[in-house]
């Protein structure tokens, strides 16, 4: 499958280095997603059973092959490898 196509050009990929210091505020944000940010900080995980992982834990698990992922419905599995190049997430259908 790799790369999509778009009914329209896609903008160009903006890299970190591309953004100088204190150039993105959080009005840059959309409301509601800075909403959602400011309730990631005050929210804390009770109740939750999952543990949490450890870096450790990841040591090997992302190798130059990349890893899984599947659909949310699960009927469809992705390798996801990075692009040297663009530095882009990829996408393929296995």
């Amino acid at each position: 499958m790799g790369y999509s196509t778009f009914k329209e050009a896609s903008k160009t990929l903006i890299k970190s280095e591309d953004i100088g210091s204190g150039q993105i505020e959080l009005s840059h944000l959309s409301p509601s997603l800075f909403v959602e940010l400011r309730q990631v900080a005050l929210h804390t995980h009770t109740g939750v059973r999952s543990r949490q992982v450890n870096l450790k834990d990841l040591t090997g698990a992302f190798t130059s092959k990349g890893f899984y992922m599947y659909s949310s419905d699960a009927t469809k599995k992705y390798q996801v490898t990075i692009n040297s190049g663009t530095g882009a997430f990829v996408l393929t259908q296995v």
